[in-house]
């Protein structure tokens, strides 16, 4: 249970809000098929149910949050087919904007350091034991690919897929655990093609490197 406080410290623009419920999520604050309540959420932060709304009208067109008439708004669970689905599509935009940050600009946006330091930081955080930063550096490694392919639709067509949720339900089961280390080493394999600019074997390994939803989904069969 979120206790009330003021933190968002009079900010109300909607990407304030949503930043919040995300990391609420990211927290284990909030769960899949937990119900919002815009009132008592704009109670919590001290902020005008308008701002509320336009987050939570983002974050269901992302995909977070889902809502039915006479039941309301909460946060968005998965079935087995529609995270492979997602799998799918987010496989083919990353391995175009490899193709295209290589070949069309000449690794002219990519940044290896800043892709390394990603790597890093995530074996870090397994080591650690702090999957929530281990998933947020995960995360950054994957804007930082997309945004290198310097195209402004394919970066909105990466961030419609409502990334940094998808990436939470991967953790929230707690088996997935045990498979981050394994994890890290399949970043590092795919920072190591983009590195040498090997556009095939990245598209291979970003195919390769998601959680086995046999894994994630052990008991909910094709739900």
């Amino acid at each position: 249970m979120m206790e009330p406080k003021n933190l968002l410290k009079r900010r109300v623009l909607r990407d304030d809000v949503a930043e919040y419920l995300m990391e609420s999520i990211l927290k284990g604050e909030l769960n899949p098929g937990d119900k919002i309540i815009e009132s008592k959420l704009a109670r919590e932060l001290s902020i005008s149910q308008g701002a509320v709304r336009e987050a939570i009208r983002d974050l269901i067109a992302q995909g977070v949050l889902e809502t039915e008439p006479y039941k309301g708004t909460r946060i968005r669970t998965l079935s087995k087919e529609q995270l492979n689905d997602y799998y799918d599509v987010r496989t083919e935009i990353e391995a175009l904007a490899v193709r295209w940050s290589i070949i069309k600009h000449q690794s002219k946006y990519l940044d290896l350091n800043f892709l390394k330091s990603c790597v890093d930081s995530m074996k870090y955080c397994v080591d650690n034991n702090d999957s929530k930063n281990m998933r947020k550096h995960d995360m950054a490694f994957h804007l930082a690919i997309v945004q290198a392919a310097h195209s402004e639709s394919l970066e909105k067509a990466w961030n419609s897929l409502g990334n940094y949720y998808w990436t939470y339900i991967a953790v929230y089961y707690d088996h997935a655990a045990s498979l981050l280390q394994a994890q890290v080493v399949k970043h590092r394999t795919m920072y190591d093609a983009i590195a040498t600019a090997d556009i095939n074997a990245y598209a291979n390994c970003v195919r390769g490197h998601y959680f086995d939803t046999n894994q994630l989904f052990p008991e909910k069969g094709n739900n």
